[in-house]
């Protein structure tokens, strides 16, 4: 695991220590991937599922080309990262949480696509793919 990524308001502009080791199963594992752990809420679902404050993500740094309805690790100009689902909002392309009580926030030249989230974990030995969200 190399740090935190916040689902909420931003966090840790330094993002890029390593933390601890975890154990990924080899379906899981990608050439150039990285681990974050969650910090936030604004990717729980209301039922209380999807990723979670405290969860770890599998980001695969390769997979960047931007596909509306699927979640994304990005950093913004700050240096701090957020766990968002790429929409579009009033015609521009935006980052929208899956928790209703946060608004989706446009994205713009300083904001940089790190990799596609393509897993989460509580305790970071059982993953689940993440799933595509349509946008009617």
């Amino acid at each position: 695991m190399l740090g935190f990524i916040s689902a909420g308001s931003p966090a840790d502009p330094d993002p890029f220590r390593r933390r601890q080791h975890l154990p990924i199963p080899a379906p899981f594992r990608r050439f150039g991937m990285f681990v974050f752990q969650v910090d936030g809420d604004s990717m729980t679902l209301k039922g209380g599922g999807g990723i979670r404050a405290e969860d770890f993500v599998l980001v695969d740094a390769r997979d960047v080309l931007t596909d509306r309805g699927q979640v994304y690790a990005f950093r913004l100009s700050d240096g701090s990262m957020v766990v968002k689902r790429l929409a579009l909002w009033q015609g521009r392309p935006a980052m929208f949480s899956d928790n209703a009580a946060y608004p989706p926030v446009h994205l713009d030249r300083s904001v940089r696509n790190l990799g596609r989230v393509y897993a989460f974990s509580a305790d970071g030995r059982h993953w689940t793919p993440t799933k595509y969200r349509s946008w009617d």
